[in-house]
């Protein structure tokens, strides 16, 4: 869309319902399916609990938020610990952008990038279109990991 923007901006407390939102809408499906039904005040209470919004930015379309990102970065590697988008805005592009900016961050810094994908979440497929590639496995998830080195063979 022409004049259209993505934007990232630091969420803020007030962003804690969204951010919760965000969770419930694009990894809920997916939670139910590896744990069972879905409990909305569980849930919420776990997510209130445990979530630091400082941590997390907020993904903005043309001024709307439709996802969220948390990134971790060290001198070891960049970790994707969130990248939730809305289901309305999945599938338009909105994710693989943002995903090859963290890449370009990490081949810049000469760093892995490293993420966790439910068994069960189709997202693990688009990781992979995106170079990323099965590193190991828990009960729950797909480990998986991006360099470099293992796109250029």
């Amino acid at each position: 869309m022409p004049g259209s923007q993505l934007q990232l901006r630091t969420a803020t407390q007030g962003d804690m319902e969204l951010l919760f939102a965000l969770l419930r809408d694009a990894l809920g499906p997916y939670v139910e399916q590896t744990f069972g039904a879905w409990n909305e005040e569980e849930e919420r209470e776990r997510f209130f609990a445990k979530t630091d919004p400082a941590t997390h930015q907020v993904v903005e379309f043309d001024g709307r938020p439709i996802g969220c990102l948390w990134i971790q970065r060290s001198d070891e590697e960049i970790r994707v610990v969130r990248i939730f988008l809305f289901p309305s805005s999945q599938n338009r592009g909105f994710g693989a952008r943002l995903v090859r900016e963290i890449l370009s961050e990490a081949t810049a810094a000469n760093l892995p990038v490293r993420l966790r994908v439910f068994k069960v979440n189709p997202a693990r497929h688009f990781y992979e279109r995106l170079g990323f590639r099965v590193a190991g496995e828990t009960e729950h998830h797909i480990l998986m990991e991006w360099n470099q080195e293992t796109t250029k063979s």
